[in-house]
């Protein structure tokens, strides 16, 4: 009853894969396709700095870092 077989075997791989394709399936039905996500506009990696001497701190350039 417990042992091996290549028909139990084969059983458990039948359903191992259908359980898989089963998975596949569901998966490719709730994913949002690319065109309706919604796009994410990147910050920028670094901003152009000057010293301001009047507050005595580092301000972001303003002509610079305009997003076109």
């Amino acid at each position: 009853m417990f042992g091996f077989s290549l028909t139990k075997l084969l059983v458990l791989a039948v359903i191992i894969g259908a359980v898989l394709l089963l998975f596949r399936f569901i998966g490719q039905r709730t994913a949002v396709p690319p065109a309706a996500r919604p796009s994410v506009k990147s910050e920028p990696k670094a901003f152009d700095t000057e010293y301001d001497a009047e507050s005595d701190t580092f301000v972001v350039r303003k002509d610079k870092n305009q997003d076109k």
